[in-house]
């Protein structure tokens, strides 16, 4: 019996089927080679051991026999450290009365895919390989071929309330099995946020958890279920099983109140939205889950309920703020959950976004040079309505297609209410910084016609006049450029700060300028500096520039005038557009100068500044 052929290329077929169908082959193929590894990284061991439960698919490539189980224990009985990631030993056995082990399916040769989770932190991660070995208490070691980390999406925060022991109530009761689904197995699997899903096929096992609000699982009639495929990392090696290999488990527990275990196994196919009849019983699951890609079903073959299946009993803290959630007056459809933060200037930061729930694809857009307007809820004052504000989106449409997530970038307004809000915000408040989204707008951008639709054609010459945080659609417009066309002739950027520290997106920049020039895009930037100290920076800076080699840009110092626009006078004036954005006293400035240096005030667009 060999060992499990995931590793001998990044993507089966079966994983390809529906990575064509949501086209995410680029994105896979591109992610794919970075998040797996032939034994578990350091930086994913310190998080197996401390959890007091293990979820894991047992998989026999022969029969194939297959079943999802837990294994429940007190913490530092799955340890992973000890063998330096090439095995995972997990020192407590299985319940006599689960599936797996009525089956025999814990022993050597056997294909195990398991995952392991904080369920406070919400940290995931998961481990493919196979059983080496079983000693007489039923402990056995897991041969590591594949690990790889998980986003946090979809899983409830809990608790532990009670801490039991391996095998606790294994005895207290037998489990009942039955080829349809009961009530109490009902009653379980309709209340649960989260179930485990366990496949497997000639490529390995896979275990995976998928979650969503109480009652995302439906037990469509005593042999159907279904529930929503909500967006993911498009990777699909859960669902890429099933088209090769059928047979899926399930496994649900009762987290909170009894422990209850149900343990389904039965064949399972994919329905994509399109496939659906408006006469069939899934038409109205459909309809109730607009960001579902896909419904999965699985007929039924077995069922068991296994009664205190689970020795520890949690309290839930917090379900996912990626589940759908339910239409309410006055609710936002979206949150915007921060990702990260990252500075660019003294003054400056750039916040990444993730919509939850994730949007199906192809329902939102994002456009280049589009802003986002958000609601920031920790704002509120009483009786007051949700302070807003919009701002440039900095990263691109493809990202925001791809993964739901978009960049802002916003300086810090000394008493200003949300830019100070934002900008005080430490990785501990980044949890709980969930803004509402209310949607992208604008045409302000090159790429983009003045009705807001993408322009098949681009301006021959574009020209940004920009000046502090003004900078940012000139860094969306070159983002956009760099991703797809159509593109101008030429791009010239002229963009005025006070000091070198207050300038944004200088490293951003070089390489931009670089890239551009590299797709036949005569790209050139202007960096004027307008401080008491502007001589010498500029004269440092220039120096710096040459010696790195870095061609197309450079500093200047003095205000913007016509004398800096000299880079300009050799293109055609009827075939230029400028775009405009800085604050009042500077976009005043600029109109003067462009109208003075020839160019036709009409062809000159400008965006509102605001913090």
């Amino acid at each position: 019996m060999g060992l499990p052929s995931s590793l001998a290329q990044p993507w089966h077929d079966g994983e390809r089927i529906l990575q064509r169908k949501q086209g995410t082959v680029h994105t896979s193929d591109e992610m794919g080679p970075h998040i797996y590894h032939k034994v578990i990284p350091s930086s994913y061991r310190d998080m197996v051991g401390p959890q007091p439960q293990f979820m894991a698919s047992f998989f026999d490539p022969e029969t194939k026999a297959l079943w999802a189980s837990v294994i429940f224990a007190a913490p530092g009985f799955a340890d992973c450290e000890t063998s330096e990631g090439t095995h995972i030993k997990v020192k407590a056995a299985l319940d006599p009365r689960d599936g797996a082990a009525v089956d025999g399916l814990v022993r050597p040769g056997i294909w195990v895919g398991a995952v392991s989770i904080d369920f406070m932190t919400r940290r995931r991660n998961r481990f493919n390989g196979v059983i080496e070995k079983v000693d007489k208490n039923g402990h056995f070691l897991i041969k590591i071929t594949q690990a790889f980390g998980n986003c946090p999406k979809y899983i409830t925060r809990r608790q532990i309330q009670r801490m039991g022991q391996n095998l606790e109530f294994s005895a207290s009761a037998e489990a009942e099995v039955s080829s349809s689904i009961g009530a109490k197995a009902s009653s379980v699997i309709c209340r649960a946020d989260m179930m485990y899903f366990g496949t497997g096929s000639e490529h390995g096992a896979d275990m995976n958890i998928r979650g969503g609000s109480p009652g995302f699982v439906r037990v469509l009639n005593e042999k159907l279920i279904c529930w929503p495929d909500y967006m993911g990392n498009g990777f699909y090696m859960s669902l890429g099983n099933v088209q090769l290999q059928k047979l899926g488990s399930l496994v649900f527990v009762d987290w909170d109140d009894h422990g209850h275990g149900v343990q389904v196994l039965g064949s399972v196919r994919t329905v994509e939205r399109s496939e659906i009849d408006a006469a069939s019983e899934l038409a109205e699951v459909v309809a109730q889950e607009p960001q579902a890609l896909r419904l999965v079903v699985l007929e039924v073959e077995t069922v068991r309920f296994i009664p205190r299946y689970s020795p520890h009993l949690y309290q839930t803290v917090e379900l996912s703020p990626y589940n759908p959630r339910p239409a309410t007056a006055g609710a936002p459809e979206f949150l915007a959950v921060l990702q990260w933060v990252k500075e660019e200037s003294k003054d400056v930061k750039t916040f990444e976004f993730q919509l939850a729930p994730l949007p199906r694809p192809g329902s939102l857009e994002l456009k280049p040079g589009q802003h986002v307007r958000l609601a920031l809820p920790a704002l509120k004052a009483e009786k007051e309505s949700l302070p807003e504000r919009t701002w440039t989106v900095t990263s691109t449409p493809g990202w925001f297609a791809d993964h739901g997530r978009f960049q802002i970038s916003v300086k810090h307004k000394p008493g200003g209410l949300a830019s100070s809000f934002l900008h005080e915000l430490n990785p501990k408040d980044a949890e709980h910084a969930r803004l509402h989204f209310l949607g992208f707008a604008g045409e302000f951008g090159p790429q983009l016609d003045a009705s807001g639709q993408l322009r098949r054609r681009a301006p021959t010459n574009v020209v940004f006049l920009t000046a502090g945080i003004g900078s940012t659609p000139a860094v969306a417009a070159m983002k956009a450029m760099a991703e797809t066309t159509p593109w101008p002739l030429t791009l010239s950027i002229f963009h005025s700060v006070r000091q070198l520290n207050e300038a944004a997106f200088l490293e951003f920049f070089i390489s931009a300028v670089r890239i551009l020039t590299d797709l036949g895009i005569t790209t050139r930037m202007v960096l004027s500096l307008t401080g008491p100290d502007a001589a010498r920076e500029s004269k440092e800076f220039n120096a710096w520039l040459q010696a790195a080699g870095h061609a197309g840009l450079r500093a200047e110092a003095g205000r913007l005038s016509i004398e800096a626009l000299k880079d300009l006078s050799t293109l055609q004036k009827d075939e230029t557009e400028g775009f405009l954005c800085g604050p009042s006293s500077f976009e005043a400035a600029a109109s003067e100068i462009w109208t003075a240096a020839g160019f036709h005030a009409r062809a000159l667009h400008t965006e509102s500044f605001a913090y």
